[in-house]
């Protein structure tokens, strides 16, 4: 094993912020050769509001092979950023694995790409980025409900659906693709979603007469659909016991249990035959801790000897992405 030298403050470190306004590119230096060592970059891209930004990684991708299947030494990691939240999109290093295309969920996504000072032939990275317009959001990667959207050129809205006959299952498939009510009335009405939006804001007296709408302050209905989100098929946080998870034991730990990020929830929402759907990882990945391990010997209990504590590197598994797994469906 080489020796761990992640010193930042031996690291030339540079931010750099790129206004998308068309396609363009970023890479490691000296791309396609051999990348310098001791760097610490991250490019932060922004796009114009509703607006997203994709990334394709050129194929002629490298960096230092994982250890443990862990990048700990040098890696390029892509970050979807927001005011309330961070999404990690993945960390990458070795050659055998290419990056995925990514679009991300905001206006705002970072790239940040590290190298240690241990020197290594690898060709690093390039990155084509590019816009998207967010009036239609692509369709779930993940969830067979989904209805697939493809928009080539210009971005031009599908007719109503009155234009077209749909059964109600059907339609109940579209919506699966929509995660806020604005986006469901542009699909839906695109000539008039505005005032369709601003209709819902109005005040109904003879159902609701004792409240009174702001409009700044919209229906809540985005947020009841984040919470039926939040409790379906998604990774979440679980305390497991070290000594369990390891299958250890003839040893105790320090701390004896830690945080992992594990699926849960369950499939219900809009499947059929849901009984025969579980909630499976659909992405997993190993995170590095250190923590205190002891193994007593025999008769330490009756000798009361010196308990000798060791810092030991442990590997758990997380779950990155849930998918939900329905038997009685033909495979995605």
């Amino acid at each position: 094993m080489r020796r761990d030298s992640n010193h930042l403050t031996d690291l030339y470190r540079k931010e750099e912020t790129i206004v998308v306004s068309e396609n363009g590119h970023i890479q490691s230096p000296r791309y396609p050769n051999s990348y310098p060592r001791n760097l610490l970059l991250s490019w932060k891209l922004l796009s114009p509001e509703n607006t997203r930004i994709q990334l394709d990684f050129d194929s002629h991708f490298g960096l230092e092979e994982p250890e443990n299947d862990m990048c700990r030494y040098d890696f390029v990691e892509v970050e979807d950023t927001s005011e309330t939240s961070t999404i990690i999109w993945g960390r990458w290093c070795g050659h055998k694995e290419l990056p995925p295309r990514i679009t991300s969920k905001t206006n705002t996504i970072k790239v940040t790409f590290k190298s240690d000072d241990y020197f290594v032939a690898k060709p690093g990275f390039k990155i084509y980025y590019s816009l998207m317009d967010d009036s239609q959001p692509p369709a779930s990667e993940t969830n067979w409900e989904a209805v697939t959207i493809s928009v080539s050129g210009p971005a031009v809205f599908p007719p109503s659906v009155t234009d077209t006959p749909l059964t109600a299952a059907a339609l109940d498939q579209t919506i699966a693709a929509f995660d806020t009510v604005e986006e469901l009335l542009k699909h839906l009405n695109p000539e008039s979603w505005q005032d369709d939006l601003d209709s819902l804001y109005k005040e109904t007296g003879h159902i609701r007469p004792r409240i009174h709408h702001d409009r700044k302050h919209k229906i809540d209905l985005d947020r009841l659909n984040e919470d039926v989100k939040r409790y379906s098929c998604t990774p979440r946080n679980f305390s497991v016991n070290l000594r369990e998870e390891l299958k250890a034991t003839n040893a105790v730990f320090f701390p004896r249990c830690l945080l992992v990020q594990r699926c849960g929830g369950n499939c219900a929402c809009g499947t059929e035959d849901w009984h025969s759907c579980t909630c499976s990882p659909g992405k997993t990945s190993e995170k590095l801790y250190e923590v205190l391990k002891f193994s007593p010997e025999p008769g330490y209990y009756r000798r009361r000897t010196r308990a000798r504590w060791v810092l030991e590197e442990i590997h758990l598994q997380h779950h990155e992405r849930c998918d939900c797994i329905c038997h009685s469906r033909p495979p995605r």
